[in-house]
């Protein structure tokens, strides 16, 4: 969950769980291109490729192995940089509405782009509902996050966005957004991927949602899950949080600091928005190197900033 600033930090989790996917099964599910040479071919600029699947340009991914994949992303993040400042700036400030209040819900069909709802609303706010859920799919893949199925729209003066498992079987998972626009495009990426390393942590396979967190023997993490013990989230557990640093600097951001839960998301938001450390200096540049540790990450952080470049492009005027 990401929260404006100036806000006293709650961990409002609902536990599920996730399992790992390899770069053979992303692979396997790779959409086709069509590489796109004249500006506005299928609504793409020049260099851009186009997803038919997705309805969606990207910058070519080029890269198909570990090293290769790192160096793209270091490639794709400087040069964004250059062009927009930094990828991780917010300006959010809280306001006295507390808490979340959903006011509309929609279903996704992600097979056909499209969103709907039973609930009473206009025209205009749907379209405005629809540019906040394709700016999320648009810096996803649509294959990483098929079972994001539902979109809800909440107004709240402390909650920029959250996800969360809406279903029994622990598959399913609602993307949560705040009505008010995020003026700063940064800001809305890093709140967007901040919000998708929750799902990739929480996810079905990465915990165990049918014990009780008493009866849990795998991993309990700060008594609110109950983790297999090869889950991202128990690695991550284990290597930073057995005894939690003190040091400010040990941390990308404030908010990282309030729980493990948030300093995965935080840390995993930084991995694909900034350079991969050349040294590291400090606790907080360990924990941006240990996503480097999965090829499976690697190759997503590339994939991720081909799209945010895109992204960019048309968000910022």
């Amino acid at each position: 969950m990401r929260w404006l600033k100036c806000f006293v930090f709650v961990l409002l989790l609902v536990m599920v769980g996730c399992s790992p996917l390899t770069l053979s099964e992303e692979s396997e599910e790779e959409s086709v291109v069509v590489n796109t040479t004249e500006v506005e071919q299928n609504s793409c600029l020049a260099g851009e490729v186009y997803i038919v699947e997705e309805d969606t340009c990207v910058l070519p991914l080029e890269c198909d192995d570990y090293d290769s994949c790192v160096a793209r992303g270091d490639e794709l993040v400087y040069l964004l940089e250059d062009e927009y400042g930094s990828l991780t700036a917010e300006e959010s400030v809280s306001t006295d509405l507390e808490g979340t209040h959903d006011l509309y819900v929609y279903e996704i069909d992600n097979e056909k782009e499209m969103i709907f709802t039973d609930d009473d609303v206009t025209t205009e706010e749907i379209d405005y509902h629809a540019e906040l859920w394709f700016d999320f799919a648009w810096l996803i893949p649509e294959s990483e996050r098929e079972d994001i199925n539902q979109f809800i729209i909440f107004e709240s003066g402390d909650t920029l966005a959250y996800v969360q498992q809406y279903d029994d079987s622990g598959q399913y998972w609602t993307l949560g957004m705040n009505k008010e626009n995020i003026e700063l495009a940064s800001e809305t990426m890093i709140t967007y991927i901040h919000e998708y390393a929750h799902y990739l942590s929480l996810k079905d396979g990465e915990q165990n949602i049918w014990v009780e967190l008493d009866a849990c023997e795998d991993i309990l993490i700060e008594d609110e899950g109950c983790f297999y013990e090869d889950a991202y989230l128990v690695y991550f557990y284990e290597q930073f949080w057995q005894r939690p640093s003190e040091y400010e600097n040990d941390y990308v951001s404030e908010y990282a600091t309030s729980s493990v839960f948030e300093d995965f998301a935080e840390s995993f938001a930084h991995f694909v928005l900034t350079p991969q450390p050349v040294e590291l200096k400090t606790l907080a540049d360990e924990k941006i190197a240990f996503f480097y540790e999965w090829e499976y990450f690697v190759e997503l952080r590339a994939q991720i900033l081909t799209r945010a470049a895109t992204w960019l492009v048309r968000a910022v005027v």
